[in-house]
């Protein structure tokens, strides 16, 4: 799947054009253990569930409030950047700096 046929899902799926394009690009980079959900998601819908270190995609959409996509490239981050991603995800006071 490109970057286009991401964009058009995550358009689909309520996300407004000029975020779709920069989510979908940074989708594309994706660590390889992302690589499955990531696909059955953008194919099916489904969510799967991955945890690292005590911290699901279902625990941050919940008590994070992000949407999959967000969820799974804050789990890309925790994978590339462990050190520094883990310790700050862990926080209460974590969020996403929603614009």
């Amino acid at each position: 799947m490109d970057t286009t046929e991401i964009k058009k899902i995550l358009i689909k799926r309520g996300y407004q054009e000029k975020l779709a394009e920069v989510v979908a690009k940074e989708l594309m980079t994706i660590d390889n253990r992302l690589v499955k959900p990531l696909s059955i998601w953008l194919e099916k819908g489904e969510e799967s569930e991955v945890v690292i270190d005590d911290v699901s995609l279902k625990k941050l959409m919940f008590e994070k409030k992000m949407k999959y996509p967000a969820a799974l490239l804050t789990m890309d981050w925790m994978y590339k950047e462990p050190e520094v991603a883990i310790p700050i995800v862990l926080q209460k006071e974590f969020v996403l700096n929603k614009k």
